[in-house]
């Protein structure tokens, strides 16, 4: 008979539930991996660190934050919006094919165009327009926003320099609306987000958003848009007992550290994962603790499998 461990959910067995049977409990995900998830444990900075995304904060130039994934990166720009009480954060993702246009507004075209076929009641021109996480952040407002620029150096030269071309001037203009004086538009708030503009022109004025910029290495961006940025390097490894105690229930920590530990052991020196598969072992240890299983050190089913998954993301947060 297969050797199976407690806290497994699937068993290989091919047999469905008993008939009125709702079937095996599928846990929770991880708190990290849910979308309303905390920040999570501060990200530390140390001296150098806070200095210049204070003074960030005073020029309202962009923070470059780079470093290998896990390090804290986006958590950064999630807790400079908490301790500063400036609201969600806009998060833009960055890919291959992302346009500028992409980040201020999206039009669409085919829905006023089958309204006015339809021949309804005109429901306004800035009904069929909705702005950005850029957008949205330029818009003006008493207290800034926090626009977080997820993954920049997966783009080309060309978007970095018209981003930065945007964040200079802090405005921009809806060409479909320049004709119109005032329109209701959508924001990147989700359902129910809307702002007021007037002819098209969204422009931030005193109100320049908070922007953090997220890169693996900054010497892949044009020199020419690093400079108007203050760039800050995260490279700190990641403390298994902080996370531990961080993210696991009470009574798991122990446990959950020992299974990071464990993963660490398997690195070459020098290496410094990010946070994220240490947190892999770490729920891992938890599930097995909390289902009766033996301690982390000791041998399991799978073990081998689990351990070369878990040393072989930790390697290649480190390239």
């Amino acid at each position: 008979m297969l050797d199976t461990e407690p806290w497994w959910i699937y068993r290989g067995t091919g047999r469905p539930p008993d008939p009125g049977q709702p079937g095996p409990h599928l846990p929770a995900p991880p708190p990290w991996r849910r979308l309303d998830a905390p920040p999570g444990a501060p990200v530390d900075l140390g001296p150098d660190g806070l200095a210049l995304v204070n003074a960030a904060l005073l020029w309202r130039r962009p923070l470059l934050v780079t470093g290998p994934p896990g390090v804290g990166k986006s958590t950064l720009a999630r807790q400079l919006a908490g301790e500063l009480g400036l609201g969600p954060v806009l998060r833009w993702w960055i890919t291959s094919t992302t346009t500028l246009r992409d980040g201020l507004y999206e039009h669409d075209t085919a829905g006023r165009l089958c309204a006015a076929v339809a021949r309804r009641e005109d429901p306004g021109a800035g009904a069929f327009v909705r702005l950005g996480p850029l957008g949205t952040a330029l818009l003006p407002r008493e207290r800034p926003r926090v626009l977080l620029v997820e993954n920049l150096d997966r783009s080309d030269v060309a978007l970095c320099e018209a981003v930065q071309d945007v964040l200079e001037e802090g405005a921009f203009d809806v060409a479909e609306l320049r004709d119109v004086p005032e329109a209701t538009v959508g924001t990147a708030d989700g359902p129910g987000g809307a702002a007021q503009i007037a002819h098209g022109r969204v422009a931030c004025g005193d109100g320049y958003p908070v922007v953090v910029i997220t890169a693996a290495d900054e010497d892949v961006l044009p020199r020419a848009f690093t400079g108007r940025c203050v760039p800050l390097r995260l490279t700190a490894p990641a403390d298994p007992d902080r996370l531990a105690e961080t993210w696991l229930p009470p009574g798991s920590a122990d446990a959950g550290a020992r299974a990071a530990l464990r993963v660490l052991e398997g690195m070459e020196p020098g290496q410094a994962p990010g946070a994220r598969p240490l947190l892999d072992a770490m729920w891992l240890a938890q599930a097995r603790h909390s289902a009766g299983g033996p301690p982390p050190e000791g041998e399991y089913p799978g073990q081998t499998a689990l351990d070369a998954l878990l040393r072989r993301a930790a390697w290649g947060e480190t390239q």
